[in-house]
């Protein structure tokens, strides 16, 4: 196939050759910076990465095998990048997986594990040193674990070039589906060349390699292992010689503003995060905030991952005008793992379509304008624009096979060369949707099981075929839920996961049969249970949880759940209820400052000091604010609270407890680590740890060994996807990492 990209991508066989051409070409120039929990920088050049490339590599290949699969397991920072390279550098395929918390297992990391059979996992000397490998999964234990930072550079000189060729697989993209069933993509070095080059030309990307001035600069918070922060903020910024400046996802979640002030400090001339990173800012940032930034040279900032929601283009475009925001910067997209990234992307400098349909008429697959009408009946899409160049989008009947004209919904197919080359070690019926058929069209497809049609030749995405929830920009797959639910409590019997839209969010519902037997006094106690089990096992807070008579559960004449009936009869209050329990609505206002502020209050001065208060009467006012906060942001009956009951009995999930971070910080005036819950996680060990360091005192408390990248497991926090945001689907996209 003849075109510019694939003529760009002759003249770079390999990612390798990509980083040797970069690395002869700007030599010292920064390729990366880190900024570390303080703000401090912590830079790479090009010619120090395709070092440290060559050094890993040198010492892999005494190790594996050319094509053998190597798992990288990396808190946030540049250790990561080198490795990734390091593998490419050996021949060998890099699969980039969560990172794990040291006292427990996590079984998506095994799963992973086990489905590309890694014998050698990179990593850094902090994680050996912190994680217990006894808590791990056997598969993970017995893996020969390298710590890459302790690789001296020298070794680069014994690096060769490993044969390889564009064909050859770069890496395995584990999706951010089904624990059990872990789907690694295989992306070769041709399909990311194609995709970065798809990704350069839709983004408008123009350098002057000449010019020092006309860096093209990234900022992102995303998870490396998720394939928007690996291919949109490392690889994407490295393959047109720009600089890509990095921080922790859970840096973003305790404090948004970081990301938005890194932005307007390096001048970013790109970044992007999922829909609900957006939103988030919007709600986190003030007036005076946004009136002290100026994204004056911010030109594109990208929004995939999950549903695109015209209104949070419109809030964030009205929030930030103030901050020099242009709304022809915002630029929505559609991507998958499984076309390595990016599909279709509208054209850079136009602000996006949002169209209004008819709600009705477009659950049976037809798109009708609304020209009036009430907004019940209106929905609100927003168009991703076209395929790149050399690229195909189409929109396949789902039933017929037959293409569908504009304004019919169907499942969205993909043709081009950054399709990849099917799940590793899957067998053929499990990668059949990559060799679909399209009548009247040459060549396969790549059926996405995404719902979509076409108008005026722009994109929209409508849905999923199949029932995958997305909540903040990571995947879960409803079955791991429902069992993670129905095992809380033996009175549960099976039941159903599924989201709804609360206030243009995506909240979890969790419906359960209960057995008839079990005494009426004992429901609230299964609900609470439901409640702990997935804050702990999938790191979700539960919006609601529905208890139904046993037998009432809508299946098929196979037994298999219905789970889109389920949610219809939930919406309409049809299902057999025995009891049930709903979130509260929850305030606006992040800070409880802030929450007095717009209640009219005179905002209260809350610095701790030695000065006035003891330890002990400073930890018991600090005991009391949480027993309020856990009331007003979690809904608790203050009788359920014990001092001693760790947050996750309470159904605090990891954004929460970034959020609860961020507030005692604004409260209390006292510098905190993100995942300072998780670190002292009940209220009474948090209560006087803060006591303590506003005192300045250095007593010992009964705390959590220091976990410092647990949070990054948020997103899918990148995220999740910033591997969710739950231990076993670790895309905390908003974990985000």
């Amino acid at each position: 196939m003849a075109s510019v990209i694939l003529q760009r991508a002759r003249t770079l066989d390999t990612m390798v050759d990509l980083l040797r051409q970069q690395a002869a070409r700007f030599g010292d120039r920064t390729a990366y910076v880190y900024l570390d929990e303080q703000n401090g920088e912590q830079p790479i050049s090009f010619r120090e990465l395709d070092q440290r490339a060559k050094a890993i590599a040198a010492n892999l290949v005494a190790e594996v095998e050319p094509g053998e699969r190597v798992l990288l397991v990396y808190p946030a920072g540049l250790e990561f990048i080198s490795a990734f390279f390091g593998c490419l550098y050996a021949g060998v395929v890099a699969v980039p997986a969560t990172y794990p918390k040291p006292r427990r297992p996590l079984p998506r990391m095994a799963s992973i594990a086990r489905d590309s059979n890694a014998r050698v996992a990179l990593t850094t000397r902090q994680t050996l040193d912190t994680v217990d490998m006894s808590q791990q999964d056997e598969v993970v234990a017995a893996m020969h674990w390298l710590a890459t930072d302790e690789v001296p550079s020298s070794d680069a000189q014994s690096w060769t070039r490993p044969d390889i060729d564009a064909e050859q697989l770069a890496f395995l993209q584990y999706t951010s589906g089904s624990t059990s069933d872990p789907k690694g993509v295989m992306v070769s070095h041709g399909n990311l060349l194609a995709n970065l080059e798809a990704i350069r030309q839709s983004f408008g990307i123009e350098v002057d390699y000449s010019s020092r001035e006309k860096i093209a600069t990234g900022v992102f918070w995303l998870p490396a292992y998720h394939d928007m922060g690996l291919i949109g903020g490392i690889l994407t910024p490295l393959y047109v010689g720009g600089r890509s400046v990095l921080m922790a996802p859970a840096a973003f979640l305790q404090k948004p503003m970081r990301w938005l002030e890194a932005i307007d400090k390096y001048e970013a001339t790109i970044s992007g995060a999922p829909n609900f990173a957006y939103e988030y800012c919007v709600k986190r940032t003030t007036a005076e905030d946004r009136a002290k930034l100026d994204f004056s040279s911010w030109e594109l900032a990208f929004c995939g991952a999950e549903p695109i929601r015209a209104e949070t283009v419109r809030q964030f475009t009205e929030a930030f005008a103030a901050s020099r925001f242009r709304p022809d910067a915002f630029y929505p997209c559609y991507g998958l793992a499984e076309n390595t990234l990016l599909a279709a992307g509208r054209e850079h400098r136009r602000a996006p379509t949002i169209l209004r349909v008819d709600r009705a008429a477009l659950a049976e697959g037809k798109v009708q304008l609304a020209v009036n009408g009430s907004c019940e009946n209106v929905q609100e899409l927003v168009g991703c624009g076209t395929a790149p160049a050399e690229h195909r989008v189409e929109i396949l009947h789902p039933l017929t096979g037959q293409m569908c004209p504009e304004d019919v919904v169907g499942e969205i197919v993909l043709q081009g060369p950054s399709v990849a080359k099917g799940y590793f070690g899957r067998a053929e019926e499990i990668n059949r949707n990559f060799h679909s058929r399209v009548c009247g069209i040459e060549g396969e497809f790549l059926s996405t099981g995404d719902l979509g049609f076409f108008h005026r030749g722009e994109l929209f995405v409508t849905g999923r075929l199949k029932d995958v929830i997305i909540i903040r920009g990571r995947n879960h797959y409803p079955q791991d839920i429902e069992a993670t639910a129905e095992s809380a409590h033996s009175a549960l019997m099976p039941g159903a996961a599924f989201s709804v839209s609360v206030d243009d969010e995506e909240k979890l519902v969790v419906v359960n049969q209960i057995d008839r037997q079990l005494d009426k006094s004992e429901h609230a106690n299964v609900i609470s249970a439901i409640r702990q089990a997935v804050a702990e096992g999938h790191e979700l807070d539960v919006h609601a949880v529905v208890l139904i008579r046993q037998s009432s559960l809508p299946v098929t004449s196979s037994g298999k759940v219905q789970r889109s009936l389920t949610r219809d009869q939930y919406m309409e209050d049809k299902l057999r209820v025995v009891h049930q329990w709903k979130a509260p609505v929850r305030p606006a206002s992040p800070g409880g400052q802030k929450r007095a502020e717009q209640n009219g209050q005179a905002p209260r001065s809350n610095q701790l000091t030695g000065d006035v208060f003891g330890v002990e009467q400073t930890a018991e006012r600090i005991e009391a604010w949480l027993e309020e906060w856990l009331v007003d942001r979690v809904g608790l009956d203050p009788a359920d609270i014990h001092r001693d009951k760790p947050f996750a009995e309470f159904g605090v999930d990891s954004l929460t407890a970034v959020e609860l971070s961020h507030e005692l910080e604004e409260e209390f005036g006292v510098p905190l680590p993100p995942i300072v819950a998780w670190n002292y996680p009940t209220p009474a060990a948090l209560s006087r740890y803060l006591a303590e360091q506003s005192i300045g005192k250095d007593e010992p408390v009964a705390a959590v060994e220091e976990e410092p990248e647990a949070a990054d497991e948020d997103l899918e926090a990148l995220l999740s996807e910033i591997e969710g945001m739950s231990d076993e689907e670790a895309q905390r996209m908003l974990d985000g990492e």
